[in-house]
């Protein structure tokens, strides 16, 4: 009986962090300069808005706190058409004056069951906030004279990705491209060295630890994480790989070693 209380009270006490740890955000630094002209990105991703236990307030102090020049949220915002207000609350809740660019995800793709119409009215409810969905194009910003092809491009599991027509007007030879998807797996049928940089998230860095790899190895299919690509700064087909844990979580509100993330990059 002894033991069976002791087990119940460790499990009580487990599930405590994990849910702690699902709110408690962890703000990550990506320098690739140290130069103060540097253009400053940040990224959110795997907002996942019905199950997410970081506040809006959390999210827009990191913002106002690090003054980016651009924000990119990297796909995963509903499971359901009725999340939709609950998610366009959360976008105008940490967007203030900063430009928002966005992708999106398999479990967008996923609510709306090939509802076409639909699927576009949520993206035009979006851009009624003044964020801009960049699916399969890119636009050019300019900062201290440097030129940055900033690409958005559909998803690799829902096949709404289309990587050609996308790179399509990166054609200034002097341009750092910067590109941005939700699942990371993208990277292997993108040329060498197409892009400087991919943004991307989705693994959610193994939203609740195992032991073994046994969630990448066993329940998911996509072949970046089976090679131990998971989470961070990796190189892959001559591109610049960084893998977000994203911010909200998949199936239960939890987290185990895996801490929900904003990304601030400084880019070169």
């Amino acid at each position: 009986m002894i033991f069976l209380y002791g087990f119940l009270a460790l499990t009580l006490l487990i599930l405590a962090y994990m849910r702690f740890e699902a709110g408690f955000v962890k703000v990550e630094h990506v320098k690739f300069t140290d130069s103060s002209k540097a253009l400053k990105i940040i990224q959110i991703s795997d907002i996942h808005i019905n199950l997410l236990k970081v506040s809006p307030s959390k999210v827009r102090k990191v913002i106002e706190t690090e003054k980016p020049d651009l924000v990119i949220i990297t796909g995963d915002y509903i499971d359901r058409v009725s999340h939709i207000p609950a998610f366009l609350d959360f976008l105008n809740s940490i967007k203030g004056k900063h430009q928002i660019l966005l992708c999106l995800g398999n479990h967008d793709y996923k609510a709306f069951k090939g509802n076409q119409k639909a699927l576009d009215g949520f993206i035009n409810s979006i851009e009624s906030t003044g964020a801009v969905v960049l699916h399969n194009r890119s636009i050019c910003i300019e900062k201290n004279s440097k030129k940055y092809n900033i690409i958005g491009i559909g998803d690799f599991r829902s096949l709404r990705h289309d990587i050609s027509k996308a790179l399509e007007n990166c054609n200034d030879p002097g341009a750092t491209n910067i590109a941005f998807t939700h699942n990371p797996d993208l990277v292997l049928e993108m040329p060498g060295g197409s892009v400087d940089y991919l943004l991307c998230g989705h693994f959610h860095g193994g939203q609740i630890w195992a032991p073994f790899n046994f969630e990448f190895r066993v329940l998911r299919e996509d072949k970046l994480c089976k090679r131990g690509i998971q989470r961070g700064l990796h190189r892959v087909n001559g591109i610049t790989v960084y893998i977000s844990r994203g911010l909200g979580n998949v199936c239960v509100p939890l987290r185990f070693l895996s801490r929900p993330e904003i990304t601030v990059f400084h880019m070169p």
